[in-house]
């Protein structure tokens, strides 16, 4: 008779393998499902990829002819941890809703700058100094004057030359104020310097997944091993890192190895005679201005001396151009560091320019900073009639 073999039981270790193989994937589905189902701290998607969140509502996105550019509508309200407002027009730019059509009789003025003109530092878009300027002569002219804050932070003379020429003259301007000066030193003053400016601005990175990378980022146990177990998230979080050639890896001093500073101090000349001609073929009249600084916050630098010596040879190109090319001048910066310099000597600060222990104070105004370089200008405009 025949009887059946008994069977073998298993062993130990496959028994304890196959339970604890069940309970990571009973562990994982968790995980991936739980998170998605209730809000848990630090696995939000925001959380999860900062990045991604941040540009979705950033102050600016990619442009395809200036690498950056203001995002049209972004609004920042006040918060308890930071009070500024700003506040993008259609157009992306921080100033007052405008038509590209020059309304008729209405004198317009387009300003031309980095984040000073932009706006980084003063309480509002309300209270940045192209704002003001435009209050400042509505007030002294029979006729409505409209004033277009084309600043951007981070531009230079290489970026306003090309945001000019394609944003603009379109917007028929009869006055273009350009108030640059720092960026351009820097750019010169960063190593590797090429006629194109290509040595410091980055072309903006266009992430082109390969398709296991997609279905990874469908992963909620991917996203946080990438999160916070790598530094993917702080490599990418600056907008350095997307707007600058080798972002961070001069620091702590990206000025003090300048490999040819000439040919950028001649790129600056060449961008400011490039201004001028194509405001002129377009109908409008332009306007230098001298840009102000603390020049004390440059003293962070090891390349102080450097940067100060750079900073005056910029200045006197503006105003060697301005002479060449018979464009009128304003030297605001002597009003702004004198009355700064006078501040300082009466009370030991000046309310000009951001405080000194806020990074990259510099050329940023305070709300009084701006009002200031507002009235000088204004006063200007009205010396040169261009204004009734």
């Amino acid at each position: 008779m025949l009887h059946d073999a008994p069977s073998s039981p298993r062993s130990p270790w496959r028994r304890g393998f196959l339970v604890s193989l069940a309970t990571l994937v009973l562990l994982l589905l968790a995980f991936e499902t739980v998170p998605r189902l209730v809000a848990i701290d630090g696995l939000r998607p925001e959380e999860l990829d900062p990045v991604a969140a941040a540009f979705v509502n950033s102050r600016v996105q990619p442009h395809p002819y200036l690498a950056y550019a203001g995002r049209p509508g972004f609004h920042k309200p006040a918060t308890d941890t930071d009070p500024v407002v700003v506040a993008h027009n259609s157009m992306g730019f921080n100033s007052a809703e405008v038509s590209w059509k020059k309304p008729q009789g209405t004198y317009r003025i387009v300003c031309l700058g980095g984040s000073s003109t932009y706006g980084i530092g003063p309480s509002s878009t309300w209270t940045n100094w192209p704002v003001k300027l435009g209050e400042e002569l509505s007030a002294r002219a029979a006729r409505p004057i409209e004033v277009v804050n084309l600043g951007c932070q981070g531009y230079s003379t290489f970026e306003s030359q090309i945001n000019l020429a394609l944003r603009g003259v379109d917007l028929e301007p009869d006055l273009v104020v350009v108030y640059h000066t720092i960026n351009d030193l820097r750019c010169a003053l960063y190593p590797g310097v090429v006629r194109d400016n290509a040595h410091w601005r980055a072309v903006w990175p266009v992430e082109r997944k390969l398709p296991l990378e997609a279905a990874l980022e469908d992963s909620l146990a991917y996203r946080t091993w990438r999160r916070y177990m790598t530094n993917w998230a702080e490599e990418r979080m600056n907008l350095g890192a997307y707007a600058i050639v080798d972002f961070g890896k001069y620091a702590p001093d990206d000025y003090a190895q300048p490999t040819d500073p000439d040919l950028g101090f001649d790129a600056y000349r060449r961008n400011l005679v490039n201004i001028v001609a194509l405001a002129r073929a377009h109908g409008a009249e332009v306007l230098f201005v001298t840009e102000a600084c603390r020049m004390g916050d440059l003293d962070r630098f090891g390349s102080a001396q450097l940067q100060r010596a750079g900073y005056e040879r910029m200045t006197q190109t503006l105003k060697d151009v301005a002479q060449q090319r018979g464009v009128p001048l304003c030297d605001a910066r002597s009003v702004l560091e004198s009355t700064a310099d006078a501040q300082r000597a009466e009370s030991g600060a000046d309310r000009i320019f951001v405080r000194p222990d806020k990074r990259n104070g510099e050329v940023h105004m305070t709300d009084e900073g701006c009002l200031l370089l507002a009235q000088t200008l204004a006063q200007r405009i009205a010396e040169l009639g261009l204004v009734k």
